[in-house]
Order: C-alpha cells, then sequence, then structure tokens
C-alpha cells in the first residue's frame, strides 16, 4: 500500500459543534442581561448581580460572535502537512507552526476535556510573538499544562486522537526519527 505523506490535512470547524456553542453562548448572554436588569431589594446585592451581568454579557457576547464567524467562515481551523501545522481552532490558537520547532506532543484532559497539547523548543520566542490578551491566555496555558499550544476538539471534526496519531506521525519523519516504510501505524 503506497501513501502519499506530501498531502496536506485540512480540518474544517463542525458546524453542529459550533451551533451548539453558539447557543450556550446566547444562554450566558440572556443571563447576564437578567442579571443586570433584575430588580433587587438590596443595594449591594443589585451591584454584585450587575458586575456579574455585565461581565457574563461581555464573555459570553465574545464567545457567541467568534463561534458565528467560525459557522459562517469557510476557512479551515487546522491544517498538518510535512511542514508542520496550522492551527487555527481557537482564540489561542497558534498559527503556522514548523515541525522543527516542536519539542513534544502529548495528550492531557483538562476539565473533563480531551486535548493535544504541544509544547515548543522556544516557547518565549513564540509568546513573544503573541499580542495583548493571546499572549496572557497563552501563557496562563503554559503554566497550567506546560504546552505552549493546546488544540481541543471543539472545531475539528476529526476525533482528537487519529489528529493527535497524524501529527505525532508526520512530527517524527520530519525529525528523522520515524522513517517511511517502517512496520507501524504513524
Amino acid at each position: 500500500m503506497s501513501t502519499s505523506y506530501e498531502q496536506q490535512h485540512v480540518e474544517y470547524p463542525s458546524r453542529k459543534r459550533m451551533g451548539w456553542l453558539a447557543a450556550g453562548a446566547a444562554l450566558f448572554v440572556a443571563a447576564g442581561f437578567f442579571l443586570m436588569f433584575s430588580d433587587s431589594s438590596d443595594t449591594g446585592d443589585s451591584v454584585i448581580s450587575a458586575v456579574v451581568g455585565l461581565v457574563s454579557v461581555l464573555f459570553f457576547g465574545l464567545c457567541f460572535a467568534y463561534s458565528l464567524v467560525k459557522m459562517i467562515k469557510k476557512e479551515p481551523s487546522f491544517v498538518v502537512n510535512e511542514q508542520g501545522f496550522v492551527d487555527s481552532s481557537s482564540y489561542t490558537s497558534g498559527g503556522f507552526i514548523p515541525w522543527k520547532d516542536v519539542e513534544n506532543i502529548f495528550m492531557y484532559e483538562l476539565m473533563g476535556q480531551s486535548m493535544i497539547g504541544v509544547k515548543l523548543k522556544d516557547e518565549q520566542a513564540f509568546l513573544d510573538r503573541q499580542t495583548g490578551v493571546k499572549r496572557k491566555l497563552m501563557t496562563v496555558n503554559t503554566q497550567m499544562v506546560d504546552a505552549t499550544v493546546s488544540i481541543a476538539q471543539s472545531s475539528l471534526s476529526l476525533p482528537l486522537e487519529q489528529l493527535y496519531i497524524m501529527m505525532v506521525g508526520r512530527w517524527k519523519r520530519a525529525s528523522g526519527v520515524y522513517k517511511p516504510g517502517q512496520h507501524d501505524k504513524l
């Protein structure tokens, strides 16, 4: 069986998952508005409710907008090829990352959600190229799970385990650890 490793694998966001995320975010936006404008007899509770409601509206409003944009746009959320991978699967996505910059790829679980972690050789240089809130979120992620880039299932249609196997295989081929023709499934 001959397999061409020159091909790339392209993942598009799952419209069904994005639809569920948008619906969930819309519910939290509505709950935020309810908290902001609900009448409370105690002034202290009223202020706290308004602040929590405002934070909910702002955060989940951004999540709602992001989900809608991902559903409408016909852009790939993830691309894997022999040169590296392009991650556009979330707000904190890493963009193009060449295999030569990858130190390790591993699976982990965070708050009940399976994820692929990618540790970069020079993560500080990578983080320095990011801007604002995105850099801060990526830095926190790096401190929590020791992964510079994290890839979640939420905007992918291919099961995460299959994507992981594909990524590790291409990374090993690019680094010279794995040679095509060896008898394994990478």
